[in-house]
């Protein structure tokens, strides 16, 4: 995953960033997961979760979830 990305609103330059739990110390691990999955399976290679990499733009501030990464 690059750190930078083209924006698919304004053309601009989107930022690679995470996601903060207001009022805690350091990250909060998000992960996308299939609706039907039990919250917490056991991880084994045939796990369907994944990393999200947040993205914003500098210029108009969308912000784009990208989920390519397996957890």
């Amino acid at each position: 995953m690059t750190d930078e990305r083209e924006c698919p609103k304004c053309g601009g330059t989107m930022n690679l960033g995470i996601l903060q739990k207001r009022g805690q110390y350091g990250n909060s691990p998000f992960i996308w997961a299939p609706i039907d999955e039990p919250p917490f399976p056991l991880k084994d290679p045939s796990s369907h979760r994944y990393e999200i990499d947040i993205f914003r733009c500098k210029g108009c501030g969308f912000v784009e979830f990208y989920a390519e990464r397996p957890a």
